[in-house]
């Protein structure tokens, strides 16, 4: 339980300093890149928590042409972590915030 806490103020500290790092050197609002910075980080630890996709592959193909031994294919499998649902949550909740923030536009 410690662990999952510490795993997610850790992650939530990740996303705010690359996000006001961000808007101090665009002088920009907070609400313009957040959104995009969780989906940055969502993408990023969804690819490399994974298994079996793109990079196994290729790394597969790349080992099987230097060696001639056949590689055995990995299923495609992803199991989600706290940092994964916390950046999401993230995610979620900065687009509902931008939203909100920008709704005369709409």
């Amino acid at each position: 339980m410690k662990r999952r806490l510490i795993t997610i103020v850790i992650t939530l500290l990740v996303l705010l300093g690359l996000n006001f790092g961000i808007i101090y050197f665009t002088h920009t609002k907070f609400f313009d890149y957040s959104f995009f910075i969780g989906l940055a980080a969502t993408a990023i630890i969804w690819f490399f928590t994974s298994k079996g996709g793109f990079g196994s592959r290729r790394l597969d193909m790349t080992i099987q042409g230097s060696t001639g031994i056949r590689m055995e294919s990995q299923k495609v499998e992803f199991s989600p972590n706290i940092a994964f649902f916390t950046s999401l949550a993230y995610t979620i909740i900065t687009f509902v915030a931008m939203l909100y923030h920008y709704r005369s536009y709409f």
